[in-house]
C-alpha cells in the first residue's frame, strides 16, 4: 500500500468516527497504530529510492570521465602520430636539400646558388613542419574542446535528472509527514477532549 493510501485511510478512521451531535470522534487506537507503523516501514524503501538516484548519477559522471579520459587518450596518440609523421617528413626534405646543396656545391661556379637553394629549401622544409605541427596541435584541441564540452554535458544532465528526482520525493515524503503530523494532532485532540 502506497504512502498516500495510508494517509487515506486514516483519514477515512478519523472522519468516520465522528460521535453525532458532539464534536468528539471515536478512534481504534490499535488500527490507527496499525496504519501508521506500515507508513513508517514505507519511508525508508522512499529513502532508498533517492539512494539509488544517487548512485545512478555517481554512475553517470563516472561513465562521463573515462568516456572523456578515452577521447583525450585517443587525441593524444593522434597528435603524437602526426607530430612523429610531421617531423620524419620535415627530416626527410632537409636530407634532400642538403643531397641538393652538396652536388650544387661541386660546381665552384654556383657555389652561391647552391647555398641560397640550400637555404630555400630548408626554409621551405622548416616551413612545412611547422605548419604540420601547427595543424595537429589546432586538431588536438579541437579533440580535446570535444570531449571536455561532453564530459560537462553529461555531468550537468545527470545533476539535473538527480535533482528533479530528489525534490520530487523531497516533495512527496514532506505531503506524507505533514498529513501524518495532522493525524497525529488530532488524535492528540481528541484524547485531550476524551480525557476532559
Amino acid at each position: 500500500m502506497a504512502s498516500m493510501d495510508h494517509i487515506a485511510k486514516l483519514e477515512e478512521m478519523l472522519s468516520g468516527g465522528r460521535v453525532p451531535g458532539t464534536a468528539r470522534t471515536l478512534v481504534n487506537l490499535e488500527k490507527i497504530s496499525e496504519v501508521l507503523e506500515e507508513l513508517k516501514g514505507e519511508l525508508p524503501a522512499q529513502v532508498n529510492d533517492a539512494q539509488t538516484v544517487l548512485r545512478q548519477k555517481e554512475a553517470i559522471l563516472k561513465q562521463a570521465e573515462l568516456e572523456a579520459r578515452r577521447i583525450r587518450a585517443y587525441a593524444d596518440e593522434e597528435a603524437t602520430t602526426i607530430r612523429s609523421l610531421a617531423e620524419e617528413q620535415s627530416r626527410s626534405q632537409i636530407e634532400t636539400a642538403h643531397k641538393e646543396a652538396q652536388e650544387l656545391l661541386s660546381d665552384s661556379d654556383i657555389v652561391k646558388a647552391a647555398h641560397e637553394r640550400a637555404t630555400e629549401i630548408e626554409d621551405a622544409a622548416q616551413e612545412r613542419a611547422t605548419k604540420i605541427v601547427s595543424e595537429a596541435q589546432g586538431k588536438l584541441n579541437q579533440v580535446l574542446a570535444g570531449a571536455e564540452k561532453d564530459a560537462s554535458e553529461r555531468r550537468r544532465g545527470a545533476d539535473n535528472y538527480a535533482r528533479e528526482v530528489l525534490f520530487m520525493l523531497e516533495e512527496k515524503i514532506a505531503d506524507t509527514l505533514g498529513q501524518v503530523r495532522s493525524g497525529i494532532d488530532v488524535l492528540d485532540a481528541q484524547n485531550m477532549a476524551v480525557g476532559d
